[in-house]
């Protein structure tokens, strides 16, 4: 890792869910597909998920000298809005950066994720062309129970919650400000899912799915999305102290959404509904 940096914060790069929406009544939370930053007083760079917000963010990383040259990305699951911004990160072209991504999917190994990102069949680049030096890791699985690993001095827990092909809770302790990132999560049977309030219990601040509104949710079951109302139910259960929404159905207007932050905030008072600018110093 290279210098402290004297801050530690998280910066929202994609907020949007399913496929990037370039719409003009999208323009204040954002069209781009999943892609979370994290970043530590001492210069640990920790991205969850590679959906097109990464774009931007990899442009910002080769621009501001500040970064560190080591990158450690997370991924929630492998659906193209979480992995679409891979191909479009500009430090994998650059020799001078060490790309870490970490994963774990009962059906897809890492190896098979990295066989079908790195290939001119998906993505017209030759492999000679990533200059970076790429390593993908395997997690553990977790089979709902929370597991943990350090990356450089970052600790990260994580468990499985309900997602047609799975998909994984992740927390990351941040100076000691713990931040919980839930997309891509089904509370089936009209319960919150036990794993997903676990980890999420008296955290700092939850990141939690809220692809639909309480009405629009009964049409799609099976889906594998929440409510904003069951966003804020894990909030109040877990007792976290600041929730933010994330992960909105790219049919939802800025207007649509505006509204969601307001009915969310009724009911939790301490709500936030993210856009692709959020800045949220730790």
């Amino acid at each position: 890792m290279g210098n402290n940096i004297n801050r530690s914060y998280i910066k929202f790069w994609g907020v949007r869910g399913s496929n990037p929406t370039p719409d003009k009544d999208k323009m204040h939370y954002g069209g781009d597909t999943s892609c979370v930053e994290i970043r530590t007083k001492n210069n640990n760079l920790i991205i969850l998920d590679m959906g097109s917000g990464m774009r931007n963010l990899g442009k910002k990383i080769i621009s501001d000298k500040s970064y560190d040259n080591e990158i450690n990305i997370i991924l929630s699951h492998y659906h193209w809005d979480h992995i679409m911004g891979f191909f479009y990160f500009a430090p994998l072209y650059s020799e001078k950066y060490t790309i870490n991504i970490y994963g774990y999917n009962k059906n897809t190994s890492m190896n098979d994720l990295s066989n079908h990102l790195i290939n001119k069949e998906f993505w017209p680049v030759e492999d000679s062309m990533y200059k970076a030096k790429i390593n993908f890791f395997e997690m553990e699985e977790s089979n709902s129970d929370l597991k943990s690993m350090n990356i450089d001095n970052t600790k990260i827990c994580y468990s499985s919650h309900p997602h047609p092909g799975g998909a994984n809770s992740i927390r990351v302790t941040c100076d000691d400000k713990k931040i919980v990132y839930v997309t891509d999560c089904e509370h089936t049977d009209g319960n919150l899912n036990q794993s997903v309030l676990n980890i999420a219990k008296e955290c700092d601040i939850l990141i939690h799915d809220s692809h639909y509104t309480v009405g629009d949710l009964p049409n799609f079951k099976g889906w594998g999305h929440s409510s904003w109302k069951q966003s804020t139910d894990i909030a109040i259960v877990s007792r976290v102290k600041k929730l933010v929404l994330f992960h909105y159905s790219p049919d939802y207007s800025d207007e649509k959404i505006k509204e969601i932050e307001s009915n969310a905030q009724k009911k939790f008072i301490n709500t936030l509904a993210s856009n692709q600018e959020l800045l949220i110093e730790l």
